[in-house]
This record gives C-alpha cells, sequence and structure tokens, in this order.
C-alpha cells in the first residue's frame, strides 16, 4: 500500500452497485449517515493508535475505534493522514495526541503488530475480517447468523465440559 493510500476506482477495489447500496441502507437504517469514500488510506498509523487506545483500556479503545470510524465512513477523512490522526486523538476522552506521537517514534507497537501478523499467518488468515471462535476461524464476511451459531456452538461445548467436570 503507497503511504499515501490509493483510489478504489482506479485499483478497481471498489464494491458492486448492490453491496454498497446494501451497506449505505443497512448504515441508515441505524440512523448513521455514511459514504464509501473512493480514497482507501494506509491505515497502519490509525492502528498503531488504536493498539494505543487498548491499552488505556476497553472505554478509551471503543471510543477511539467508533471515532476511527466515523472520520472516515461518515466524514469522509483521510485516516491515514497523521495530522487526521492527531486531531481524532485528541477529540477522544482519555487519549492525547502526545501518547500518539510517542507510539509512532517507538518500536513497541510495531513489534506487538509484527506479532499479530505473524500469528494471523500461522493461523491460516489471510484475509479481514477474520474471527477465531473456539476452534472454527471464519475468513471473510459473514451473515450475523454464521458468528451467532459459532458462538452458541462454542458456549454449548463449554458449558457441556463445566457440566461433565461437576
Amino acid at each position: 500500500m503507497p503511504e499515501e493510500g490509493l483510489s478504489a476506482s482506479k485499483a478497481g477495489l471498489g464494491h458492486s452497485p448492490r453491496v454498497e447500496a446494501h451497506i449505505l441502507r443497512v448504515a441508515s437504517d441505524e440512523g448513521e449517515s455514511m459514504q464509501l469514500p473512493d480514497h482507501i488510506p494506509k491505515t497502519h498509523l490509525a492502528i498503531v493508535m488504536a493498539e494505543v487506545a487498548r491499552d488505556l483500556g476497553p472505554d478509551v479503545h471503543r471510543r477511539t475505534h467508533m471515532a476511527l470510524f466515523r472520520a472516515y465512513y461518515a466524514d469522509g477523512r483521510d485516516i491515514g493522514c497523521k495530522d487526521v490522526l492527531l486531531g481524532i486523538a485528541e477529540s477522544v476522552e482519555g487519549l492525547n495526541s502526545e501518547q500518539i506521537v510517542a507510539a509512532w517514534l517507538e518500536d513497541t507497537m510495531e513489534e506487538r503488530l509484527h506479532a499479530f501478523r505473524h500469528l494471523a499467518g500461522h493461523m491460516g488468515i489471510d484475509a479481514t475480517p477474520a474471527a477465531l471462535v473456539c476452534n472454527e476461524l471464519l475468513i471473510g464476511t459473514r451473515p450475523y447468523e454464521v458468528l451467532e451459531r459459532a458462538i452458541a456452538e462454542c458456549l454449548v461445548t463449554h458449558e457441556t465440559a463445566e457440566a461433565a467436570e461437576a
């Protein structure tokens, strides 16, 4: 991915009109405004920012993710741009731009992300989204019902194991 990101339409990465209509309808049904920007940013710096937020606790992590998604999908902002990310950091309660700049300059988060990529490759994950539910690896976009069923089967197995131990 180039540092400046790329154009989805020029790279042939756009969604089909049917998929775009579905995504926009779901967002509208949820009361969210959404756009599908043509610009695909290089999100590495945003991922580092999200990892800083993860270390600050689940509330800061959730607020950071929501702010990043809103900036890109609602406002069409380039979340690959340092200035945009620093502005987002300042807007998130519990996060600040100094923490983000420090993380970009240190190797700690780079090492963590490298370990995550290595683990994902070792597990056979080569696309996003991906979810590991018990021992089942689900790669790609899946209907909610598929995830719900996988989790239900996992819980039944766990509950069965606990009952057998009692």
